[in-house]
């Protein structure tokens, strides 16, 4: 494997996981995260998992013979980590929800507002039966 930067492995575990990681606690507990930033590290993470399965299935062949691949990885990680450039973030406004975003709004959205609708509604349901039995318990140890 040729490379020009000595540890370049170690360098791309902490671009790869380390500063996105303190970066996504950073936001997970913030009071009021913005969406953006929601974006931005869902979609890393998203794109973080894919490629570690393509590497692990057909990208291992190009790790040895292809050189400077590490640092290449190493570079487009931090590029789709760093909150300079947010890579993550452009993929997804400009390509995903490019393609995708009229199915969104046609079939998906939808279905979750008639979701999160029944979800409410049972959710009501339930809790005027708790409070209706507490009532009851409550006029019966009178």
């Amino acid at each position: 494997m040729f490379s020009l930067v000595p540890q370049v492995g170690l360098i791309c575990f902490a671009w790869q996981y380390v500063m996105p990681l303190i970066h996504t606690f950073g936001v997970c507990f913030k009071d009021k995260p913005t969406p953006k930033q929601q974006t931005q590290w869902a979609v890393y993470w998203i794109i973080v998992v894919v490629y570690e399965v393509l590497e692990s299935l057909l990208l291992w062949v190009l790790v040895e013979y292809f050189p400077l691949f590490t640092e290449i990885k190493c570079l487009a990680f931090y590029w789709l980590s760093a909150s300079e450039f947010q890579g993550a973030r452009f993929l997804f406004e400009s390509v995903i929800t490019q393609h995708y975003g009229p199915i969104d709004a046609d079939k998906v959205w939808p279905q979750l507002q008639k979701l999160t609708n029944k979800a409410a509604v049972k959710k009501d349901a339930a809790f005027d039966s708790a409070q209706d039995s507490a009532s009851k318990e409550a006029t019966k140890d009178k």
